[in-house]
């Protein structure tokens, strides 16, 4: 609310390493707690095992496109391209993420893994905290920071995105089209607290980090990415394709999680992601005029 991106980033960067150390750390602690690699496996339900861990291959696909989706969208990972010093410095720090995720995401695996093997009952969600108490007090209580760093990154980054947009998108352009830079700075710190407040509001209602994860990368994916790559890749798509096509990402979502209980256990993204891309390719086709398309072929 205070220090605005500049003080995200520079958090974020401390954060970063605190994950990536944290891991380097716990990951072969973890696996000498639990009794070495072949009693982890000797503990765990043999489909776990597996490629897809006892899951069938459409909920397997439920699981990995609202990561997928959100990453290609994500909002703050453009603003951050956007604010780096030039094309070589974004470069540079995209490959440096890919690297620490191709590192990060595998760690936690194992850890989780781990995990199920010391706590046969353990909730998914609650798998990788849950070892903090199995290891030495200070090998878990670096474990216990970097999931909070994991945690404080994605909060606060959120929070700026959102309460930007709010501020830029609704306020200035249709509230307050002459408000000063002074004015707009304002409603941004006011939003970013009064949207803190409704995100601890919302999570009340969800029974794990899990659940409420699976449905916000849902929504954030299904909802924007088929539009934001779409302005991309396809020079047709228009204003009325990409806003429909982001309305009925979110009521599919919706719809699929909500009103339907998610049926077969699948998650929404499998619903919603395609019904978000079809609206946005006929909203755009029956919207797109003869003149326009003739500009566009010639």
């Amino acid at each position: 609310m205070i220090g605005g991106l500049r003080s995200v980033s520079q958090t974020d960067a401390i954060s970063g390493f605190l994950m990536v150390g944290g891991l380097i750390i716990t990951v072969p602690t973890i696996i000498a707690v639990a009794g070495g690699w072949g009693e982890i496996v000797a503990n765990v339900p043999e489909s776990h095992m597996s490629a897809t861990g006892g899951l069938t291959t459409i909920q397997m696909i439920g699981y990995l496109l609202p990561s997928l989706f959100l990453l290609l969208g994500d909002q703050n990972m453009y603003q951050r391209l956007a604010s780096s010093k030039g094309n070589k410095s974004a470069k540079r720090a995209q490959m440096g993420w890919l690297i620490a995720m191709l590192f990060i995401s595998p760690s936690i695996s194992v850890i989780a893994f781990a995990s199920r093997s010391l706590f046969p009952d353990i909730d998914p969600g609650m798998a990788l905290m849950a070892t903090t108490v199995a290891m030495p007090v200070a090998v878990g209580g670096i474990l216990l920071a970097a999931a909070a760093s994991f945690i404080i990154t994605t909060g606060n980054s959120y929070l700026l995105s959102a309460a930007t947009n709010l501020t830029y998108d609704l306020y200035g352009k249709y509230v307050n089209q002459e408000a000063s830079d002074k004015k707009l700075l304002t409603m941004t710190r006011i939003f970013i607290v009064g949207l803190g407040l409704f995100a601890f509001v919302i999570i009340s209602y969800f029974p794990t980090v899990l659940s409420v994860q699976m449905y916000a990368y849902t929504v954030y994916g299904a909802g924007l990415t088929p539009a934001v790559l779409a302005v991309f890749f396809w020079k047709r798509v228009n204003a009325i394709g990409g806003v429909s096509s982001m309305i009925a990402g979110v009521v599919a979502t919706l719809t699929w999680e909500v009103l339907l209980q998610k049926p077969f256990e699948v998650n929404s993204v499998v619903v919603a992601v395609p019904v978000a891309v079809i609206v946005l390719i006929v909203g755009t086709l029956l919207t797109t005029n003869s003149n326009q398309q003739k500009r566009e072929v010639a």
